[in-house]
């Protein structure tokens, strides 16, 4: 099925599949950021050019406009890290994401953690919800 930006935007915002579509204009068409945002959570991604955005649509935050940025990276270990996340979620600051220690003694696998760690807590994220479901159908 062959869609314009702006219908595959509608479906991506209606959380319509997108797969299997072809999108003709996508690689000429200006798209707002925030659109862009919606269609890279269906898996269409934009080229860079393709995407503009207007002071006027981007809203005033404190939590993130009043922060000092450094462009320093942080030098944390993964304590430290997992410390200032436990410090984070009982100040109420990230309802939404929970933190568990996860030991691994093997070097390799330690280092492919930290490349892919995003991926893993995506998928381990999916999988508790996943353990906690069936529970509750056994429970039932």
């Amino acid at each position: 099925m062959k869609v314009n930006v702006e219908q595959a935007i509608a479906m991506a915002r209606n959380n319509e599949s997108l797969k299997g579509l072809v999108i003709e204009d996508l690689g000429d068409t200006q798209v707002r950021a925030v659109d862009a945002l919606v269609l890279a959570e269906h898996g269409i991604l934009l080229p860079e050019q393709n995407i503009y955005y207007n002071e006027e649509d981007i809203a005033y935050d404190p939590d993130f406009d009043e922060v000092e940025w450094s462009k320093e990276p942080l030098k944390m270990t993964w304590e430290e890290k997992i410390q200032l996340a436990e410090k984070i979620a009982r100040n109420g600051s990230s309802d939404e994401e929970i933190s568990v220690k996860v030991k691994i003694t093997d070097h390799e696998v330690r280092q492919w953690m930290k490349e892919h760690n995003d991926k893993i807590g995506q998928i381990l994220g999916n999988f508790i919800v996943d353990i906690y479901k069936a529970n509750q159908i056994i429970k039932g």
